[in-house]
């Protein structure tokens, strides 16, 4: 008896335990529902990087890897370069894997790169920020009528 006692106890929090459970997991979405789709013509007639110029003749290149060699970021040390590109001309930078996928869909984009403002002088009488000056904002509780 105490036996079944302890089985019939086992069973109704199982039992509770499924219904309490339920509504929280079948509200459960699969990963890919927040993926947004693409816009329909666009998607379809241009890459996905359709910022950049496409060639006229779209499809892969004739590039080796020896082609793509040379626009790998790869830098040597005594060369001060970096590979923390912010404005890039073309998206192969030579890593593409078969090598006839760099120089087939895009061509070099002209890149204008905005100009930084100038620093300012340790004696200037504006207010410095990081590197920079600003001007002094006056809050509308502090102007005077």
């Amino acid at each position: 008896m105490k036996m079944f006692n302890k089985k019939i106890t086992f069973l109704i929090l199982a039992l509770l335990f499924a219904l309490i459970s339920i509504p929280i997991v079948g509200n459960h979405f699969e990963g890919f529902v927040n993926l947004t789709p693409g816009n329909y013509p666009l998607s379809v007639d241009k890459p996905i990087l359709h910022d950049y110029p496409n060639k006229e003749h779209m499809g892969i290149s004739t590039n080796s890897y020896e082609d793509n060699y040379n626009q790998s970021l790869i830098h040597s040390t005594n060369n001060q370069g970096t590979n923390n590109i912010r404005y890039w001309q073309t998206p192969d930078n030579g890593n593409c894997s078969p090598a006839d996928f760099c120089g087939g869909l895009y061509d070099n984009k002209k890149i204008e790169i905005p100009k930084t403002p100038n620093p300012i002088p340790f004696i200037s009488s504006k207010i410095r920020v990081n590197y920079y000056g600003s001007e002094k904002i006056l809050c509308p509780d502090d102007i005077q009528e």
